[in-house]
């Protein structure tokens, strides 16, 4: 959406939590390691039949009935083995008992004593598996996720709440303000977003930021494109360094790692007027995506990125210039610095498809199924494995001032269109649906702009923050 405000400057600082949980380092119950067996029954040695000579020996041996001795020596030597098969028998069941796979790298607490270091490595290595089960990497369905403007409040722990309590989301695309990170050049202040990531991932909750809002020293205007990528390049890979995988806020708050941002969005709607000061240059908005992925991916290599994409073309001179073609003409081999693509369908038509022509404006920009479109350009540069991220979507509550007014019940009826397509024609391209928004931004609803909540503006809620919250708890 074109559409943006600043919310208030001031920030409550929060303390790291002393209570963190901890994690316990789980003791490995070994299987019995088998117990060494008797020596076998040495008869001779008995004390059956022995004497102190082999002359007096021989004599009694003569003595005794011999169908007895051999039947006493066959017994003794029966009852022998079936200690002996008793004995391994018991040892081969307990050795054969499966271990669990869950604990079988860790030592058990004698090892433990011995050898603190692999102690350590194991408790460590358990952190990564319950790292990678919470991180986007394990998100084999849909991502469903919200736009809900916390970061700027200055009451942000309540905001968040009640987020979260009314919407049940797990995901929360946030703008991470560079204006506001990095006031002058090469300067950076984290603790708004410091305070917004411990908050989140206090409450398991995933981000996707999106890096935008230019600093007046940086560009001519808060949405503008900046001629020469390097500022905003050195501005994500300081995001990244910070909040992406290997991050290190995540190095202070270990027990929280599990929820480090995988995935950042680089830039807003760069295709309208609003997304880079009026002015259309798919050219160089390409190159701030080259410039900031090796950049962000020098400061942690398994961070992702997605890039902006929109079937949106312009006549510039006699010539129709389509976005998407147009960015692969400027930067050929630009399949290596994006991972995603996102993209914000915005719509009424939930039915039609309209499809490109070259030479002609794009006339399907009403319908949110364009979504396919915008995946088929893609694939037609090679380019057909990245995902879409619907980064925002939405319908305003409204009776006049634009197009997409509907009502309210018509609001949830559309996004539960969205979520059946989500889930059956778009499910092997589309990775993520992130609505737009949570709350309406002002009671004032003569601005259709302020009518997208799934909320009123006073928290009341309208029928799709149900549709909503049955996607993202279900």
């Amino acid at each position: 959406m074109g559409r943006r405000w600043h919310l208030p400057a001031p920030v409550i600082r929060l303390e790291p939590n002393q209570n963190r949980r901890r994690t316990h380092p789980i003791v490995r119950r070994d299987p019995p390691t088998g117990q060494s067996a008797p020596a076998s029954r040495d008869v001779s040695s008995s004390g059956v039949g022995r004497s102190s000579s082999p002359s007096s020996d021989i004599k009694n041996r003569l003595s005794r009935s011999s169908t007895w001795d051999v039947t006493r020596r066959i017994a003794s030597i029966l009852i022998t083995a079936l200690a002996l098969a008793a004995l391994l028998g018991g040892a081969a069941s307990a050795s054969a008992k499966p271990k669990s796979s869950k604990h079988h790298s860790c030592p058990t607490a004698k090892a433990r004593r011995a050898h603190h270091a692999r102690s350590r490595r194991c408790r460590a290595n358990r952190h990564i598996r319950h790292s990678a089960r919470n991180s986007i990497d394990s998100s084999t369905g849909l991502v469903v996720g919200l736009n809900a403007s916390v970061a700027g409040w200055s009451t942000m722990s309540a905001r968040l709440d009640q987020v979260l309590s009314a919407s049940g989301t797990k995901w929360l695309r946030e703008q991470f303000e560079w204006s506001q990170i990095e006031p002058a050049p090469g300067t950076f202040d984290f603790s708004r977003y410091d305070q917004y990531m411990l908050l989140t991932a206090q409450r398991g909750v995933h981000v996707l930021p999106l890096l935008f809002d230019a600093p007046s020293w940086a560009g001519a205007a808060w949405n503008a494109i900046p001629a020469d990528p390097s500022a905003y390049a050195a501005f994500v890979a300081a995001v990244v360094g910070r909040y992406g995988p290997n991050g290190t806020f995540w190095a202070a708050h270990p027990a929280l790692a599990g929820y480090a941002i995988q995935t950042f969005e680089l830039w807003n709607e760069p295709y309208y007027d609003n997304g880079d000061n009026g002015d259309y240059d798919p050219g160089r908005y390409a190159r701030l995506v080259k410039a900031a992925a090796i950049a962000g991916r020098q400061a942690d290599p398994a961070a992702r990125f997605l890039l902006a994409a929109e079937n949106q073309s312009q006549l510039v001179g006699s010539d129709w210039t389509w976005w998407i073609g147009a960015m692969y003409q400027a930067v050929p081999d630009l399949n290596n610095y994006f991972d995603g693509i996102a993209v914000h369908p915005y719509g009424t038509n939930l039915t039609n498809l309209s499809f490109p022509r070259a030479g002609q404006a794009y006339d399907g920009y009403d319908q949110i199924r364009r979504v396919q479109a915008i995946h088929q350009e893609f694939a037609v540069h090679n380019a057909a494995n990245k995902p879409l991220w619907v980064t925002e979507i939405g319908w305003p509550t409204c009776t006049s001032g634009s197009p997409r007014c509907t009502t309210t019940a018509g609001q949830a009826a559309k996004l539960t269109t969205v979520f059946n397509y989500a889930h059956t024609s778009w499910k092997n391209f589309v990775h993520a649906v992130f609505v737009y928004t949570y709350d309406d931004a002002s009671p004032d609803s003569s601005n259709p702009e302020n009518d997208y909540g799934l909320t009123y503006n006073n928290g009341s809620p309208k029928p799709a923050l149900a549709v909503f919250k049955a996607q993202a708890t279900g």
